[in-house]
């Protein structure tokens, strides 16, 4: 009986940590100025975001996350390291551009 109970603790743990933790990053996330941004679970991301002269510029490829650091690297090869913190539903994305800090505050509006 013993046995039994090391064999099912073992199999137990082996799931239990096997498990991948869900991001809090994953679904879409939006602004009311046509930014949005789609985290999948399998590293993708397809993303419109708009610049200065309200041009929309449409974005995809893979991201990874390291603590509150976020690189997104485009299908084109670009990449983009940017700071991220969420608080209640609301995203925010800070980079630096040209010398200029870049923000970004989007909502979840779908996961």
């Amino acid at each position: 009986m013993k046995q039994y109970a090391v064999f099912f603790t073992v199999i137990f743990s082996l799931l239990l940590f096997s498990c991948a933790e869900p991001s809090p990053l994953y679904g879409t996330w939006a602004d009311n100025n046509g930014d949005q941004i789609m985290f999948m679970s399998d590293g993708t991301y397809t993303a419109t975001i708009t610049d200065q002269y309200h041009n929309s510029i449409p974005s995809d490829g893979t991201y990874s996350v390291l603590l509150n650091a976020l690189s997104l690297t485009s299908s084109s090869g670009r990449t983009l390291v940017t700071e991220w913190d969420i608080r209640g539903n609301m995203l925010y994305l800070t980079w630096l551009e040209n010398g200029e800090n870049i923000g970004l505050t989007l909502y979840k509006i779908r996961n």
